[in-house]
């Protein structure tokens, strides 16, 4: 953690930069499971269906969090 406060003091790299990349990886390692969970899957479609959701919809919902508190703090 102390690399990061260092890289954002010395303007390295930005702390929102990073966390949005990370959760930007995140999310399509989400997705990417996915995927590979619905074609190996022996379950049916429904199941699938809901358990894909259940892995999926949280990782959506906080790049949708993290995207908006970058756009944000980039327009001040």
């Amino acid at each position: 953690m102390n690399f990061i406060k260092w890289a954002d003091a010395k303007n390295f790299i930005s702390v929102r930069s990073f966390v949005l990349y990370v959760t930007v990886w995140m999310t399509w390692e989400a997705f990417h499971w996915a995927a590979v969970f619905a074609t190996l899957t022996e379950k049916t479609g429904a199941d699938v269906a809901l358990i894909i959701a259940a892995v999926t919809a949280p990782i959506s919902v906080l790049q949708g969090f993290v995207f908006k508190v970058y756009s944000e703090s980039r327009a001040q």
